[in-house]
């Protein structure tokens, strides 16, 4: 790695922590006192053997990856705020064969004061990660491949004010900034038709809404302001604008009639003519004929139909179809949220259309589990690992009480781990249907899911289309061991090429428990991973990799 890179990056690291602690002490002195704090060093280290470093069919490489990586978990909790910061400093020899030392920064961080109780907050998050530049070509971590990720960091800060008017109303004003930037890693340049997709962006978020309060109460009204401007440092900037207002009668307990409308304002380059701003409105009813299941439908210029179905406790559903004039995502789309419940298992299905940024969604990502192989994946939140029926490893948070996530290094490819995105410049338009399985008996895990997703863009022509399968098996035959066994497939169609992924891993993990002045518990691992990608593009290509790895992490 080059010495200036290497600066460069810790600099910007320094930056990022200076820049967290700054508002903290500055603006909120009495933030150290606040919090009680918990300081946990980390250590990793582990040698890898892998048969094709290069990740080439024509230039294979084989030979041992050493990794050591030192890390910081700091985290502040109290009744009023808290602090979460993870950071790992990933040094490697000999990642990707080219016989060097390379150091990879990871860092999730992400905290909440309230300078007033329940009235004036302040929101903070902050990450450092190394993300797949192509889905044409997909490494799995940074252990193998050359010139196949990008370095990215996001920082963004949002300070809120909740004010309360009595019974008559309540209120939010809000107002962010976040930042998202993009470089090559470890001085390996990327390929010449990847190397300016995507730019370093700023974006700018206002937020204000006003709700009717308990001195309304056959009437409930709202007005809504929501603003997000992207200045990008290449290519044209983008802007997501609405005004909107809305208000509901209850005739009684089952029949109630609502309007709403508002201004659409949008802005972003398109060569599919889908910006529509302009008015739009909705005027509709809803009808709740008991507690199981409700059918509200609104027509206008922006039409929807709703039907909420809860026929007993462990399960519900809402599905929703619109059909839009006027915004985002205009013309036909769908929304759907199945959850079923069983006493071992749990099914879920869910399908969303969202139109995004990649620097948006790079900017919301935050946390990381540790899966059944002992790597550690993105998902955005604690519900979305639950709905997917993933296993959380690790304590209870002292915050929310719910498992503790594990924030960390990006090995799977973040959130696109099964889909991943071309780094574009651009407005995506996102499909997404996912449906997962998960059950539990004995001493035995299992999980699986199954995805499709389409990705247009507004910029560029062609759309990308991803779907494939992935499953885990965990089988805990001692109290301290594990034998996991965890297959996935996929398959990419995009403008440049398609390919299809095969990746299984079978390991076993163990913890042993060691004294260092107090009881401490090292988790071991030893994993077989097999990964076969194959491509028709002769740029591209495909590869087979063979793998044998053995580490171990502790928290002190």
């Amino acid at each position: 790695m080059a010495i200036c890179d290497r600066k460069r990056l810790c600099s910007l690291f320094g930056a990022t922590l200076l820049a967290t602690f700054d508002l903290g002490l500055v603006c909120y002195p009495s933030v150290s006192k606040a919090l009680d704090w918990r300081f946990s060093p980390t250590l990793s280290a582990g040698e890898i053997f892998s048969d094709n470093l290069t990740l080439s069919e024509s230039n294979k490489k084989s030979g041992f990856v050493t990794e050591l990586s030192p890390g910081v978990s700091l985290l502040g909790a109290s009744s009023w705020s808290s602090f979460n910061l993870n950071y790992r400093m990933q040094g490697l020899y000999n990642a990707g064969g080219r016989d060097a030392i390379d150091i990879n920064h990871q860092l999730n961080m992400n905290s909440l004061y309230q300078a007033v109780r329940n009235t004036l907050f302040l929101e903070t998050q902050s990450s450092i990660s190394q993300q797949n530049i192509s889905n044409s070509f997909v490494t799995t971590d940074n252990i193998s491949g050359n010139g196949g990720r990008s370095n990215i960091t996001t920082f963004s800060v949002s300070p809120y004010w909740t004010p309360r008017f009595g019974q008559f109303a309540s209120g939010l004003a809000k107002v962010g900034y976040s930042n998202a930037s993009f470089e090559s890693l470890n001085g390996v340049s990327v390929t010449p038709q990847l190397s300016s997709l995507v730019s370093d962006s700023d974006t700018f978020t206002r937020q204000a809404r006003l709700s009717s309060g308990s001195y309304f109460n056959r009437v409930n009204w709202g007005l809504n302001y929501s603003s997000q401007e992207q200045s990008r440092e290449i290519g044209q900037s983008v802007r997501f604008e609405q005004y909107q207002g809305d208000a509901r009668y209850y005739i009684n307990n089952k029949f109630n009639v609502f309007g709403q409308g508002g201004f659409e304002n949008n802005d972003f380059q398109s060569t599919r003519n889908s910006i529509s701003n302009g008015f739009f409105y909705t005027f509709g009813g809803q009808w709740t004929p008991s507690r199981w299941y409700s059918l509200e439908v609104g027509i206008g210029n922006n039409k929807h139909a709703t039907i909420h179905l809860n026929p007993s406790q462990n399960f519900n559903s809402t599905i929703t179809y619109r059909n839009k004039d006027v915004g985002l995502n205009i013309g036909d789309s769908w929304d759907a949220n199945l959850n079923y419940i069983f006493k071992q298992a749990t099914i879920a299905f869910n399908y969303s259309q969202e139109t995004t940024t990649l620097q948006q969604l790079f900017a919301e990502q935050g946390f990381f589990r540790r899966d059944a192989s002992g790597s550690l994946t993105q998902a955005l939140n604690t519900q979305d690992l639950v709905a997917q029926g993933f296993l959380i490893a690790g304590p209870t948070d002292p915050i929310t009480g719910r498992p503790s996530l594990i924030p960390g290094p990006n090995f799977n490819n973040s959130q696109l781990v099964l889909n991943p995105f071309d780094l574009v410049n651009d407005v995506i338009i996102r499909k997404r249907g996912n449906l997962t399985f998960s059950y539990q008996t004995g001493k035995s895990s299992y999980s699986a899911s199954v995805f499709n997703e389409r990705r247009t863009y507004e910029a560029r022509s062609g759309e990308d289309m991803s779907y494939g399968v992935t499953g885990s098996w965990q089988w805990q035959f001692n109290p301290r061991m594990d034998l996991y066994l965890r297959p996935s497939w996929q398959h990419t169609d995009g403008e440049l090429s398609s390919n299809s992924r095969y990746d299984v891993s079978l390991g076993v993990s163990r913890g042993i428990p060691i004294n260092l002045g107090r009881p401490l518990l090292m988790d071991t691992r030893l994993e077989f991973r097999h990964i076969n990608q194959i491509s028709d593009s002769d740029q591209f290509g495909g590869y087979v990799e063979n793998r044998a790895t053995a580490n171990f992490n502790v928290r002190f």
